[in-house]
């Protein structure tokens, strides 16, 4: 009886390791007027938002939802020096993805973690 509740268990946790949410590191550099303001590296759960605020100036929230082809959609809130913007986009892992919008450039650079 023992024996067989030992491999039930066991089954479960294989099962339940199998569907573990991935993380993944996000390295972020933030420009206005090209000087850099910040550059933040995050370690983010997949689908669930992460948050960094730097001083009362700059606050910066990241989702990282895994897609195909070693892809991933990204969707971020920016507030900047009092303007908010709310960009989402498709980066490839390990590749540098960056966007403007006036004098404001954020670069990002999402790997798989190894943890």
């Amino acid at each position: 009886m023992n024996k067989q509740l030992g491999l039930i268990a066991g089954a479960l946790l294989v099962s339940t390791s199998c569907f573990a949410a991935d993380s993944f590191q996000v390295e972020t550099s933030v420009y206005k007027a090209n000087e850099l303001l910040a550059s933040p590296v995050m370690l983010v759960q997949e689908k669930k938002p992460a948050t960094i605020s730097i001083g009362e100036g700059f606050s910066f929230e990241i989702t990282v939802i895994p897609q195909q082809n070693n892809t991933a959609a990204v969707e971020t809130s920016i507030t900047l020096a009092g303007s908010n913007f709310t960009p989402s986009f498709i980066v490839e892992y390990g590749k540098q993805s960056s966007f403007e919008i006036g004098e404001n450039k954020v670069s990002i650079l999402v790997s798989k973690s190894k943890s």
